[in-house]
């Protein structure tokens, strides 16, 4: 049966808690490295002078680039551990950012920028893998927690940001602390992934003798869950503060509370989320944050006020809270080699970018309510896709590997 479903006895060896602190790292670390970029993108906008259209296109090609490096991770795993491919993906990821805030040329940028764009979904799609075969080998609910490790992350992105803006730090030194003080934490705990690995760690298949055969159907079903939680968080990240500001006649100051509270929302969810699943299990949780989830959006579409709104936006965050990590470890029962994750992480990018590119064009040809029906209507795609998504939590794994060697060492 599911680890996030009932309480198994577990031997917790060093190895396991080591890889346990290394993915805390490497989650803050990506989320850092995310939440600093676009934090910045009004300096980068500025040093090349570039429209509001330039920059667009910039923004919506790294998702782009993330999302087609993930998809291919899922063959890559199959040929390179996924630890490795992991530690070095996440150093090129700073790397490339490191090289952005030095970049005085648009070739010099826009190389940096796809480096950084196929290093980053490499280490989105390999660290949800390491996070559910590490909450396999716990035999519990853990996954959560490295969600609101990434959710700090962002928070302490944003406020690392607005200080470097206003102190007038040039961009390179900003990231190039960064870059300083992660690099050589993440080299160090690096070698401590390898506990994380799927299944048994110490076998070691022949170059090109690895072929894992997948089931596209059911990673549809789990994607079709991860496109909708990520189209309404888009939605509420890129045109929530508009929305109330526009359609509410809010204050710009009460208006950029609706992220804020989506956010801090989904934070304080994620915290005690593990606690919660281990208690009541992964079914419940499931099935009562997308009907709050559900709830909070309809209250965002029907909000009088501006205040309603911004409790609809944060309802929606502390609903969703669960529902991408619940559904990566969904994906982790598929097979046993990870690469069914790495597969259900493309339609993480699919969701994003089309809650950033729908909501708003909708708005124009209707609006911004209107828009925002189709955020309610993928929470209601999510509420009644709770119950398959906690069938498949209480499934045991089951490996599908067209090899001679198991595909169980990745």
């Amino acid at each position: 049966m599911s680890t996030v479903s009932h309480a198994v006895s577990a031997t917790i060896t060093d190895g396991m808690r080591r890889a346990r602190v290394a993915l805390f790292l490497v989650f803050f670390a990506q989320g850092l490295g995310f939440g600093s970029l676009f934090a910045r993108l009004p300096t980068i906008k500025a040093r090349f002078d570039f429209s509001d259209s330039t920059l667009a296109i910039m923004t919506l090609a790294l998702p782009l680039m993330a999302g087609a490096a993930t998809l291919i991770t899922g063959s890559i795993v199959q040929r390179i551990h996924s630890d490795k491919l992991l530690r070095v993906a996440i150093l090129a990821n700073f790397a490339a950012l490191l090289i952005i805030g030095f970049a005085n040329t648009l070739p010099l940028l826009i190389l940096a920028w796809i480096m950084m764009g196929i290093a980053f979904g490499m280490v989105d799609a390999t660290m949800n893998m390491k996070a559910v075969s590490l909450q396999e080998k716990y035999k519990r609910s853990i996954v959560v927690a490295f969600y609101a490790v990434y959710s700090v992350a962002g928070i302490v992105a944003s406020a690392a940001a607005a200080a470097t803006a206003a102190a007038g730090w040039p961009l390179w030194i900003f990231f190039g602390i960064e870059f300083v003080v992660l690099v050589p934490a993440l080299l160090l705990t690096g070698p401590s992934l390898v506990h994380a690995r799927v299944g048994a760690a110490n076998e070691k298949p022949e170059k090109g003798a690895l072929k894992v055969k997948v089931p596209w159907v059911p990673v549809l079903g789990i994607g079709l869950v991860l496109t909708s939680a990520y189209f309404i968080e888009s939605s509420a990240s890129s045109w929530g503060s508009v929305y109330v500001h526009d359609t509410l006649a809010a204050p710009e100051s009460v208006a950029a509370l609706a992220y804020g509270g989506y956010s801090a929302a989904m934070l304080i969810g994620r915290l005690s989320a593990d606690w919660l699943i281990r208690s009541f299990g992964a079914k419940r949780v499931i099935q009562v944050c997308a009907l709050i989830a559900l709830v909070g959006m309809l209250a965002v579409v029907f909000a009088p006020t501006a205040w309603v709104a911004l409790a609809g936006f944060a309802l929606a965050g502390g609903g969703l809270c669960v529902i991408a990590p619940l559904a990566f470890a969904a994906a982790g029962t598929l097979d046993q080699s990870g690469v069914a994750v790495a597969r259900a992480n493309t339609f993480t990018y699919v969701g994003f970018l089309l809650g950033a590119a729908l909501i708003g064009p909708i708005a124009d040809l209707s609006s911004m309510r209107v828009a925002y029906v189709i955020s309610v209507a993928l929470a209601v795609v999510i509420v009644l896709m709770a119950g398959s998504l906690s069938k498949r939590l209480e499934q045991p794994s089951t490996g599908q590997a067209d090899t001679a060697q198991p595909a169980t060492a990745h």
